[in-house]
């Protein structure tokens, strides 16, 4: 049986952390251990603490799986484990009944990926529902990650009013970042409990409307259409506009006086630039194609770090400086 997970300690958060500290304690973190961020021989320690650190965003950061993991507990989850898990505590429901003779499903509705999400189009940085350990498996299986529909199943089973045929029905497919950006073909368990595969063009964005027809609402017209409608999630990284991304990027003071090659985070993976001698801090760069689709941009704002800690000839060094300055 999976161990215990403290998703508090992980984003170093208290148990009454409101919704603004756990948000920003993740995006803090996250730049931190991005994989992007550090030497390719890091890479695999690196992408197992980012994946700890979004299953953890998942769950405190969504209030529904927040109060299931509050009301769990640790030593409820033992006491489950103890008992045999999953085979003596799940519901016929779907959720468990071991945790303090509780059901925390019983008023839940499964709207999620029943699959793999993007066929092929995975890796380390999508960070799909596959991706979250056992012990998230364990409490949540039949909620989904951090993707999917989980969250919006109000908008199922019910007239779109803007101005659709009767029958139709919208929902909010929400997607990560990294899979919008590539698309691909992704399996969605709809709410009438068909499978069907659905293909997201690479760089579909925010509010875009995908049409399944046939897949809503009986009505007296026939079989309504359902209507999925992109929301992106918001990334620890990157920020979007429209089609373009915005990243941070720390470079040292000697790189912005002398310039040099550093190295950005993109999501395709990082790539070099150039940086001019005599960069300002807060000074932009224009990556052309690097955004969310092709035709958007990647624009990199460049923060001048100074070193907490200096050797005693960088010291001196610096002190040279002072004095010719």
């Amino acid at each position: 049986m999976a161990a215990y997970k403290d998703y508090y300690k992980i984003l170093g958060v208290g148990k009454t952390a409101s919704d603004a500290e756990i948000k920003k304690a993740f995006k803090t973190q996250a730049r931190k251990c991005h994989p992007d961020m550090h030497p390719e021989a890091e890479k695999a320690k690196w992408t197992e603490k980012f994946k700890d650190l979004n299953e953890a965003y998942t769950v405190l950061s969504d209030k529904q799986k927040r109060t299931i993991y509050d009301q769990v507990g640790q030593e409820g989850y033992q006491n489950y484990a103890r008992g045999g898990g999953a085979s003596s505590a799940r519901s016929s429901s779907g959720g468990f009944s071991g945790f303090g003779g509780a059901n925390p499903y019983q008023n839940y509705q499964q709207y999620t990926y029943s699959g793999n999400g993007f066929g092929g189009q995975g890796g380390s940085q999508g960070f799909s529902g596959a991706d979250f350990s056992d012990f998230f498996q364990s409490i949540f299986g039949g909620m989904g990650g951090g993707q999917g529909f989980g969250g919006f199943g109000q908008n199922f089973g019910r007239s779109s009013a803007s101005g659709q045929a009767a029958g139709d029905v919208e929902a909010e497919l929400a997607l990560n970042l990294e899979d919008a950006h590539r698309g691909g073909n992704m399996q969605l368990t709809i709410p009438n409990g068909r499978t069907v595969t659905v293909k997201l063009p690479a760089g579909v964005g925010e509010g875009k409307k995908i049409k399944l027809k046939g897949m809503g609402n009986p009505s007296q017209r026939g079989q309504g259409d359902l209507y999925l409608i992109v929301k992106i999630r918001p990334h620890a990284m990157f920020r979007l506009e429209g089609e373009d991304l915005y990243v941070p990027v720390v470079i040292m003071p000697w790189t912005a006086a002398l310039g040099g090659t550093i190295y950005v985070p993109t999501l395709d993976g990082p790539v070099q630039v150039k940086v001019p001698a005599g960069t300002h801090n807060g000074k932009k760069l224009k990556l052309s194609g690097k955004g969310l689709s092709a035709k958007g941009s990647l624009f990199v704002t460049l923060t001048i770090d100074v070193p907490r800690t200096l050797t005693k000839e960088q010291k001196d060094l610096f002190a040279k400086l002072a004095q010719l300055g």
